[in-house]
């Protein structure tokens, strides 16, 4: 008995105190490769950061579906190559009708890619169905496929999100590949930006594409193992629903204005963990200093660490006006997130500084009915003094800052394009309520407010480690 008892105390103790430390180790591990100052020198590629003055088209998709019917013409369009890659691609009816239209262009001799990453928490476009695509002719690759024994390596994602036709024509935003990117879920959708770009620039998306498709981070999708698992082919044909989506998409012809941007550069993170090979925060961290006179912001998750709250600072106290959208607990498909931000409502009493909540509710965008009840905005964007947009995947967040690969747009001296953008924030904006820097913000009340009890109570719960574990969200 006394040794039966001895190994249950050693157990108990591993177990309340061991593990509790270790993984306190690591997470400070992380933390402190997240933060530390790069003294050597970064790696540099041609393509990670490129600027034109050469006359670029621009258009803004705003509305889900009319992005997925862009995405499609642009896919059909295509008569040499097709470059794809994000960090979601689910198994659902937008992701059939998508796949299927690559593989239909692979049979006619494009070159067709994709590239996903390989979270494992939001993981689908597994090995099975990679193998149906290969069959196909599309090549398929992953993104870092680091397992938990590499728990430092693993936190480094891609989050980039990019297609490119014929090396001529891009889209990047804020779209995973899912229904609920594109307006299609009965369940939950983002309201997401997406920036169509016609020009040479769009070559180098395409260069920064290889970069990361040839990098020590990509492994073939042949070799990555998924046992004998199984699941809906996406090749089949096409359900009568989705034969009848694919109709109303191919008749879908979007016309959002468009505009000449004559001063583009887009911007990347280098391949690989480490905090030398960001740059993307440091391309927005010079226009947030360049600033003049206001800068509105739209980001799903607003997580501000204290180097965050102090560039914010130095900003407003020059006199720039300074407002964020983000998600309520309501309308957030993250609740950690808001539990980060409602811990840094204090110190946002700022002067010149506004955040908003987005409220939940569907915004009436085209004559679709809209597909759910329940929405929350997922673009990330900025305009910079009505004349220069931002427009890409990083969001407000210290992840973004220090562990994913990002990219962005930057179109400065381009008021059409910057009116537009104003035109759509104001539009969610309006259907937001205010939860720092007005008269009638509402704080903490308003950032619950028609929430779920379920939900309050696990932003609650895990409210206590949200600034511990800021530096992961």
């Amino acid at each position: 008995m006394r040794r039966v008892a001895r190994w249950i105390g050693i157990a108990l103790l591993v177990l309340l105190v061991g593990v509790p430390v270790v993984f306190a180790v690591a997470f400070l591990g992380i933390q402190e490769a997240s933060e530390r100052q790069w003294l050597g020198k970064a790696p540099q590629h041609a393509a990670i950061g490129v600027r034109s003055h050469q006359p670029h088209t621009v258009s803004l998709l705003d509305v889900g579906f009319d992005s997925l019917a862009t995405r499609l013409h642009m896919i059909e369009s295509a008569k040499q190559s097709i470059e794809l890659e994000f960090f979601i691609y689910e198994i659902d009816e937008a992701s059939r009708v998508i796949t299927q239209a690559l593989a239909r262009k692979a049979a006619e001799g494009v070159k067709v890619r994709i590239l996903v990453d390989f979270a494992r928490p939001v993981f689908k476009l597994a090995p099975h169905y990679a193998r149906t695509l290969e069959a196909a002719g599309v090549q398929v690759r992953y993104y870092n496929t680091s397992g938990i024994a590499r728990f430092f390596a693993a936190q480094h994602r891609t989050h980039r999100k990019l297609l490119v036709v014929d090396r001529r024509t891009a889209i990047i935003g804020g779209r995973n590949i899912g229904d609920d990117y594109f307006d299609l879920s009965n369940h939950y959708n983002f309201l997401d930006s997406d920036l169509k770009i016609e020009g040479e620039v769009a070559a180098s998306i395409v260069d920064s594409f290889e970069l990361y498709w040839n990098s020590d981070w990509v492994t073939k999708s042949q070799d990555v193992s998924d046992g004998d698992a199984a699941g809906p082919d996406l090749l089949t044909p096409p359900s009568a629903e989705e034969q009848a989506l694919s109709a109303e998409l191919a008749r879908h012809l979007p016309s959002p204005g468009s505009s000449t941007c004559n001063d583009i550069e887009f911007v990347t993170d280098y391949p690989g963990s480490g905090v030398e090979k960001r740059k993307v925060f440091t391309a927005i961290s010079g226009l947030v200093k360049e600033a003049k006179s206001h800068i509105t912001v739209e980001s799903p998750y607003l997580v501000l660490r204290e180097d965050g709250i102090g560039l914010l600072s130095s900003v407003v106290q020059r006199g720039v006006k300074l407002r964020f959208l983000t998600n309520t607990l309501q309308s957030t498909d993250a609740f950690y997130a808001v539990a980060s931000l409602t811990d840094t409502l204090p110190r946002l009493q700022l002067p010149n500084l506004e955040v908003w909540g987005y409220d939940g509710r569907p915004l009436k965008q085209n004559d679709r009915a809209p597909a759910s009840s329940r929405w929350g905005v997922h673009a990330k964007r900025a305009v910079f003094d009505d004349r220069t947009v931002v427009i890409g995947t990083y969001n407000m967040d210290p992840r973004s800052a220090n562990l994913n690969s990002e990219l962005i747009v930057i179109c400065r001296n381009n008021p059409t394009l910057a009116a537009t953008m104003s035109k759509s924030l104001q539009a969610r904006l309006a259907q937001s309520r205010p939860i720092v820097g007005t008269p009638t913000a509402g704080g903490y009340e308003a950032l619950i407010q028609d929430a779920d009890r379920d939900t309050i109570f696990q932003m609650r719960m895990v409210r206590p480690f949200a600034s511990f574990l800021d530096f992961l969200l």
